[in-house]
């Protein structure tokens, strides 16, 4: 299964979505095109409670490293998990905890809340949309990438 990601200028956000069985090169292209967009800063939540990572540990410092070539501080990250102890999750926050924060949730909602006060963002009134018009959507699988304007969603 693909994995989706989505990176939205205006509210310094990316956004990742991983589903089924995902390879080392899905992640490793992941971590490039995080590299390469230059989003280092910017708040992260990457959707993972579906997913499933077939790579080693060793992957794991690869894709740190690979993000650590940002010389910029390194903003929140929120993983949405399904369970607390999902084990790429896990093991990236405990190698990672130290070069910014990043924490664990089993709901959208909660990272949002947790990515907005990281951020000191005021919080959005009801039925305001997260949409950003400039947003740039990728969708990678395996070794092939796919990019796209996001267009915002109209009511």
């Amino acid at each position: 299964m693909p994995i989706y990601m989505e990176i939205s200028p205006l509210h310094r956000l990316v956004t990742i979505v991983a589903r089924g069985t995902v390879s080392g090169d899905e992640v490793r292209g992941t971590a490039q095109k995080l590299a390469e967009a230059k989003v280092r800063r910017f708040a992260k939540i990457l959707e993972v409670a579906s997913a499933s990572f077939v790579f080693e540990p060793a992957d794991i410092v690869g894709l740190a490293q690979t993000m650590r070539a940002d010389v910029d501080g390194r903003g929140p990250i929120a993983f949405v998990v399904r369970d607390m102890n999902q084990p790429f999750p896990r093991m990236f926050a405990t190698q990672t905890a130290h070069e910014g924060p990043v924490d664990l949730f089993k709901s959208l909602h909660e990272a949002r809340t947790w990515i907005a006060r990281m951020q000191n963002a005021p919080k959005r009134p009801p039925g305001e949309a997260w949409a950003d018009p400039d947003r740039q959507g990728t969708v990678i699988r395996g070794a092939r990438t796919r990019e796209f304007t996001a267009r915002e969603l109209v009511h």
